[in-house]
């Protein structure tokens, strides 16, 4: 049991390393000013910079459940630590559980070593969103029509954030159809609404004090859809 709960706690802490924001603070970017700490690093750091910060965030994903695996620890530990490490990268304790990203990457990294089969088909819808967003050059239509008057989210795409949240939906069932354990498919659940909570939440008091563009209902679709306020 000791070594279940360290492994849960070292995910979240390894989840947490703020190395994207060590990555911006390196070539003069900070991450805690933009939208997408990925796009802002690939476009204003350099694509090496953009790259590594993706590849970060996608491999430490499957670690903590690896460790896990290879330890012969339980079916609910190797889900748990999954669901800590995602935690980490959007709670960071190292940037004051701020600033912390969309737990998107490191989700389907995760998810990837806890269960591949099932994520391999809640992979089709991502993949399909990241497809649409490169055929439509990366959302630079919906910028320039002037969607949005935020200039961080210029070229920002809606296909994106749709197929995330379609694959994370259809990862619970893909596990249960499957066969997987049942603490496996519970922890895709948990997955869903931790990617769901953090969308509705993330800076949302803020915004509030600030005075909201529009509706207090609208404001939550769009960040459920699209995980960002203003269409």
């Amino acid at each position: 049991m000791a070594a279940d709960i360290g492994l849960i706690i070292g995910a979240y802490l390894f989840g947490s390393l703020p190395v994207l924001f060590w990555i911006g603070k390196w070539r003069g970017v900070d991450i805690r000013q933009e939208y997408d700490a990925h796009s802002a690093l690939w476009k204003k750091a350099g694509h090496m910079e953009g790259l590594s910060a993706i590849l970060w965030d996608l491999f430490k994903g499957p670690v903590p459940p690896l460790i896990a695996w290879g330890c012969d620890m339980s079916n609910i530990t190797i889900g748990v630590s999954g669901l800590a490490v995602v935690a980490g990268q959007m709670w960071p304790v190292f940037l004051g559980f701020r600033y912390g990203e969309k737990g998107n990457t490191t989700g389907i990294g995760a998810s990837f070593a806890i269960a591949p089969v099932a994520m391999s088909f809640a992979a089709i819808p991502v993949a399909a969103g990241a497809f649409t967003r490169a055929v439509k050059g990366k959302g630079k239509k919906q910028s320039e029509a002037g969607e949005s008057d935020d200039s961080r989210l210029a070229g920002v795409s809606d296909s994106m954030p749709l197929g995330m949240l379609t694959g994370f939906a259809v990862l619970p069932l893909a596990a249960w159809l499957c066969h997987n354990d049942m603490a496996l498919v519970w922890t895709f659940a948990a997955l869903l609404a931790l990617i769901i909570f953090r969308r509705l939440t993330a800076d949302l008091i803020p915004e509030i004090k600030n005075g909201l563009k529009t509706s207090f209902a609208s404001v939550l679709w769009n960040r459920l859809l699209y995980d960002r306020s203003y269409y």
